[in-house]
């Protein structure tokens, strides 16, 4: 694996996303009132959760290198 795709880089972004994600949820609920709001929020926190377990798997990659 490179030196810039390593397990704990790969884990903090996808933090970082599920952080961004989570924070998309505002504007959604809050100035796309218009939209089909729980399609949006279920699409966001797809997103979020795909974040999460990629992040887990990061972690468990991590855990198997040691």
């Amino acid at each position: 694996m490179s030196n810039v795709f390593t397990p704990q880089r790969v884990a903090a972004l996808h933090y970082c996303m599920a952080g961004v994600w989570a924070l998309l949820i505002i504007p959604t609920l809050l100035l796309w009132k218009d939209s089909v709001t729980w399609v949006a929020f279920m699409s966001l926190y797809a997103n979020g959760a795909a974040h999460l377990s990629a992040a887990k798997a990061s972690r468990a990659e991590q855990e198997a290198e040691k």
